[in-house]
């Protein structure tokens, strides 16, 4: 997520030979959403996945090393309310997880609701790596911008992946299109 090469491509003159063509001719829409969007989508969830469970750990390991040394007492073992941020990442990356698992549960067996799981699952991870790693940068605090830990570097990332097209503005949009009946495009 740290870097894209992406870029618009023009081809000019340039004729592709039947048997190399990824599409016959028209398809390449088709093609998109049915074969790119969906493993792009999850893709990119997966790494939001990622990044919630690397946020978790290094916030947990700095719950456990971090200390009050006149209490002699870590700032896991002294305060609640930062157990209570560790326990609410925890609980937003497995349900995020089990997202996941519910996609390509539908991308292995399609039926009526699998686009809109293509939809509605890089938007919910989007959401939820923004959600975990900003608790992550709050419970660590000031250590949280350190170059000791990666939190910061991990918050950026949740925000890079929630604003790659599909957007998740843009994915919202076309989720209550899908449920209101109406014409994604």
């Amino acid at each position: 997520m740290r870097a894209n090469a992406s870029a618009p491509m023009l081809l000019d003159d340039c004729e592709v030979p039947a048997g190399l063509q990824l599409t016959d001719d028209g398809g390449g829409f088709a093609a998109m959403l049915n074969v790119v969007l969906p493993l792009f989508n999850l893709g990119t969830s997966a790494v939001a996945l990622g990044l919630c469970r690397a946020a978790v750990v290094g916030t947990a390991g700095h719950l456990k090393s971090a200390r009050f040394e006149h209490l002699g007492q870590s700032l896991g073992e002294s305060l609640p309310t930062l157990r209570a941020q560790l326990a609410t990442m925890q609980i937003d990356t497995d349900g995020l997880s089990a997202r996941i698992d519910d996609l390509i549960d539908h991308l292995e067996r399609p039926r009526d609701t699998t686009m809109l799981r293509v939809l509605e699952t890089k938007a919910a991870a989007g959401d939820v790596a923004i959600a975990v790693t900003s608790a992550a940068m709050r419970t660590c605090g000031g250590a949280a911008f350190s170059k000791h830990m990666i939190v910061e570097r991990l918050f950026r990332d949740a925000h890079a992946g929630a604003v790659m097209a599909p957007t998740g503005d843009v994915l919202r949009e076309f989720i209550a299109k899908a449920i209101l009946g109406m014409p994604l495009f």
